[in-house]
């Protein structure tokens, strides 16, 4: 999508997290609109110096403005795997454990 000559990324991607495993979205360099749907029945934490709430419960979803070099991590913290449906938009791709997300 285009706007202005400005690119913007806008990406939906399914990601597992198997048990006590972790993804971490490293600073980012633009603002990035998160959204992020647990499709698992267990918690997922949130780790943030953010004012965020500090976990996703079983089915449910959410959507989040991280700001120029913010930083999430997700961490599953339970024995099983975890499934999560993650979207983003923003001017620039975001790093998801050291490698671009895409």
């Amino acid at each position: 999508m285009q706007s202005f000559g400005n690119h913007r990324v806008d990406v939906w991607k399914t990601i597992t997290i198997a048990p006590n495993e972790s993804i971490t979205i490293n600073k980012v360099k633009a603002p990035v609109t998160l959204e992020i749907k647990n499709l698992s029945d267990e918690k997922i934490s949130l780790v943030s110096v953010l004012d965020i709430p500090n976990e996703i419960s079983g089915k449910s979803e959410f959507k989040y403005r991280l700001p120029k070099k913010g930083t999430l991590k997700l961490e599953n913290r339970n024995t099983k795997s975890v499934s999560i449906y993650l979207h983003y938009s923003s001017s620039q791709a975001i790093i998801v454990n050291d490698k671009e997300l895409k």
